[in-house]
């Protein structure tokens, strides 16, 4: 009865936080909830509970929906929440998983519940049943009696000390009549297919949880598939020609940094960090298969093969670094945005991946699958909460007031969000003084500062009266709140708006 009542509860929790609603702090309380019932439902059972430390990244992304306003992170992390609670549950109740499976879980775990609802059916028909037998029936008529009896009474004197508290304040009948003009404005068919869309709620995550629970139930048999020793030459063949291959790459590196002033910048920095930053995941994914213990080797082999890939491993810090360096300067050239800092984090990602796999070559002794998890999971948080377009926002704008350079419009229009309202404030004081050239976007114009300042004001015109608008507490945010104060501050000039 137990699961009933969390999932009812749940059912009703996300109608009220997220009908007709944005997420904001709403979405932070549900998943709060969400995981306190399922580490309750699962730890009873659980042998192995470390993977419920999952729950730990899961409340810490959804708290994002509470603090920023990253439309970019809202949208993904919609997928990702639900993944990681899933491999959560996974991890908790299959001994037996490895990672090519993992993908067919996940998708097994959403549909599943959907074969569950007959089972749900008759699991809630049994519970109510044994609850209402458990009494004798003469006892029961008694327990009705009573019920009824109370039911009136209260409901009569509640009613009389209703219209005696209306009539002694006129603060309290005001509060009643907007109850009442909410009652007469509620939508019949909205309240309808709230109603249906929490019993459908209710039946999928009862669902969800029967079918959980029952993993625990089932014995798991791991059947043995014989499998066919691999021959190495392949796999050691192609370690060896891609080092030659990196070998090269890598001097023609070394060299361009030393000859780099003979080089337009610009046009080095465009050519291919994405490839680089695609060729050191294609040797990360070589070595791992280079490392599988099936396959067959001698000795002096395995010496050759953990020595190529150590190489391999040292080429790729070469390339990753390489790539780096090469955004760094497109940085440079054209500023920040949301997908050239989220590469400098892949790479940085790639960079830390690189100790665990160095650590896998030379012992074989850690689980490589998990540790990668660990730490995608982790920099995957930190990007969340490190407040990145702020970041972005604060960059560009210091990049302004050192060279007079920057894309306005990207600010403005790609990242439009609250959390970058207050470097706009302080990029509105500069005045715009430090522009020296003409922003591409308004060659054709004379007075450069006037376009900006114009186009600033309108922007936070628009962003003010936005946030002017009532939102509901579900949907509380602090970002758009802490931006409504700063802007109650700012004037604006609205002359040719």
């Amino acid at each position: 009865m137990e699961i009933f009542i969390w999932a009812l509860m749940l059912s009703i929790l996300y109608s009220i936080l997220f009908w007709g609603q944005t997420i904001g702090i709403s979405g932070l309380i549900f998943t709060v909830l969400l995981i306190y019932i399922t580490v309750k439902l699962l730890k009873e059972k659980a042998q192995n509970p470390k993977p419920l430390l999952i729950s730990i990244p899961i409340i810490l992304l959804s708290s994002t929906y509470f603090i920023f306003d990253n439309t970019s992170f809202r949208l993904l992390n919609l997928f990702v929440i639900p993944v990681l609670y899933i491999i959560m549950i996974i991890a908790t109740t299959i001994p037996e998983y490895t990672g090519k499976s993992i993908v067919r879980k996940i998708f097994s775990m959403i549909i599943e519940p959907f074969n569950c609802f007959g089972e749900v059916i008759s699991e809630f028909k049994r519970q109510i049943m044994k609850k209402m037998n458990i009494e004798k029936e003469n006892q029961e008529k008694k327990e009705r009696r009573n019920l009824v009896k109370a039911l009136f009474s209260t409901g009569i004197i509640a009613l009389i000390v209703l219209v005696l508290l209306i009539s002694a304040d006129s603060e309290f009948a005001k509060a009643f009549s907007k109850i009442e003009d909410i009652l007469e404005n509620l939508s019949i068919p909205s309240l309808a297919i709230r109603i249906v869309l929490i019993i459908l709620m209710f039946f999928y995550i009862s669902g969800f949880f029967i079918n959980m629970l029952s993993k625990f139930d089932k014995k798991i048999e791991v059947t043995q598939k014989e499998e066919k020793p691999k021959e190495n030459l392949t796999i050691n063949m192609t370690l060896t020609v891609l080092n030659i291959l990196y070998l090269a790459f890598c001097f023609v590196q070394i060299k361009s940094l030393f000859t780099i002033e003979n080089i337009k910048y610009s046009s080095y920095a465009r050519q291919g960090f994405f490839q680089l930053m695609l060729v050191s995941l294609i040797n990360l994914v070589t070595i791992l298969k280079a490392t599988n213990k099936k396959l067959v080797e001698t000795e002096k082999q395995k010496k050759y093969k953990k020595f190529m890939c150590i190489i391999m491993l040292l080429f790729t810090l070469i390339i990753i670094i390489s790539s780096f360096w090469r955004m760094t300067l497109y940085q440079e050239q054209y500023g920040d945005t949301r997908l050239r800092i989220l590469v400098d984090f892949i790479l940085l990602t790639e960079v830390i991946l690189l100790v665990p796999t160095a650590i896998y070559i030379k012992t074989s002794k850690i689980n490589l699958a998990k540790s990668y998890f660990v730490i995608i999971t982790i920099m995957y948080c930190f990007v969340n909460l490190i407040n990145i377009d702020y970041i972005i926002a604060k960059r560009n704008i210091d990049r302004y007031v050192e060279t007079g350079k920057i894309d306005l419009s990207y600010l403005i229009y790609e990242l439009n969000t609250t959390d970058i309202t207050k470097q706009l404030i302080r990029l509105k004081e500069t005045e715009f003084k430090y522009s020296e050239k003409y922003d591409t976007l308004y060659e054709r114009d004379t007075d450069t500062k006037m376009i900006y300042q114009n186009l600033l004001d309108k922007y936070l015109l628009k962003q003010k009266n936005a946030l002017e608008e009532k939102n509901t507490l579900p949907e509380f945010n602090l970002s758009r709140f802490r931006a409504k104060i700063m802007l109650k501050d700012v004037n604006i000039n609205e002359g040719e708006m």
